[in-house]
């Protein structure tokens, strides 16, 4: 199949648009937690559960694509629970009904990714790499604006219910943009030669890489954290968000018949654990870079190594590389925020160094068992 360009930028819009809608949400959720009553450890509890189930879930929902085929109606629904769920934070102004909405959020995401990253597999035909980075570069233009959005008309005193109000906005053009994509010529309404995929040995190897790749990442958060001024800490962010965006064409482009660059992603992850570690501003965002560069990794080369490694089904073989990651990713916050919390982070970069060690033999080992 060609590399279908059209259809790869189609589906990068739309999710310009999605990021746009839950980058800006989860931008905001936080405070709107408390000011609906909740305390700091309920809010932890949400966020870390949501993040779970969102990972979880994609050991069911990449096979649950494979064996319907097609994958657009898990890409609709995805996008669509989406909005919904950010809209209803508008229309249910209590707790309970907040954290129902948060979850379904995270459920929602975890139902469309894998499905959706079938569709841009196929499109982008034998350069994989390349599809997932301009997709992935694209998709992160969404959430830089969501991030601002929330952070401007906070600052100007929009009230929460109608900040998600207009927060749904994108999300409608997200749902028009793919219903243009999948109506014109430019797409496969079915990927042949799918199916029920099989975990094999070299994928279940990369996933157990992906696992320890993830854990020896330290959270961007945990740096937030650490910084004494709100708007230093929210430039932190907004530099680790705004430098992902190059940062995914240089991998889509470097990946390119170079299958030795999987063995920079552990190193990378490394040097961000590192520099957070400092405590120093120029750690702070020299780790900010170095965090992009880890992420996106994870967007662009391990989502093309496991469409290669797979054996039929794409979206089982992406659902369970994305969600070795993010359960690896969830452990290292509690790694790192632990030894944050005991005034032991000198320790990470060491907790870290092995973690990636681990990453880059598993990594090895699976590119030896193909």
């Amino acid at each position: 199949m060609e590399f279908n360009y059209r259809l790869i930028l189609m589906l990068g819009v739309t999710s310009l648009f999605a990021d746009w809608l839950y980058e800006g949400m989860r931008a905001a959720l936080p405070q709107y937690l408390k000011a609906l009553g909740a305390s700091a450890l309920f809010v932890g509890l949400l966020f870390g559960v949501g993040d779970a189930l969102g990972y979880l879930l994609r050991f069911a929902t990449g096979p649950l694509a494979d064996r319907r085929g097609g994958y657009w109606g898990e890409t609709f629904a995805g996008y669509a629970a989406q909005v919904l769920a950010v809209a209803g934070l508008a229309i249910f102004p209590s707790l309970p009904a907040a954290a129902g909405l948060a979850l379904l959020e995270r459920s929602a995401k975890a139902l469309r990714t894998p499905a959706r990253d079938a569709i841009i597999s196929a499109a982008g035909g034998r350069r994989q790499s390349m599809a997932f980075g301009i997709h992935a570069s694209i998709d992160q233009i969404g959430a830089v604006l969501g991030a601002l959005t929330s952070t401007v008309l906070l600052a100007l005193g929009v009230a929460y219910r109608d900040l998600f109000l207009l927060l749904a906005l994108p999300g409608a053009a997200a749902l028009a943009t793919l219903w243009l994509a999948y109506s014109s010529r430019l797409r496969p309404r079915r990927i042949t030669g799918e199916g029920r995929g099989s975990l094999r040995l070299p994928l279940l190897l990369f996933a157990a890489s992906q696992f320890m790749f993830g854990a020896s990442l330290m959270h961007i958060s945990l740096e937030m954290y650490g910084e004494t001024a709100a708007w230093l800490a929210s430039s932190i962010y907004l530099a680790a968000m705004a430098f992902e965006i190059p940062a995914s064409l240089l991998w889509g482009r470097l990946h390119e018949g170079r299958r030795a660059v999987v063995f920079a992603g552990p190193p990378v992850a490394f040097l961000a654990t590192l520099f957070f570690a400092r405590g120093d501003l120029l750690g702070a965002f020299a780790g900010a870079l170095a965090y992009s560069l880890a992420t996106s990794y994870a967007d662009i080369v391990a989502k093309a190594e496991a469409v290669r490694m797979s054996s039929g089904g794409r979206a089982t073989a992406l659902g369970a590389v994305n969600a070795a990651f993010g359960l690896g990713y969830i452990a290292a916050g509690g790694i790192y925020g632990y030894l944050l919390q005991e005034g032991l982070l000198a320790w990470a970069p060491a907790a870290s160094l092995c973690l990636a060690a681990g990453s880059f033999l598993f990594a090895y080992l699976s590119l030896r068992s193909l």
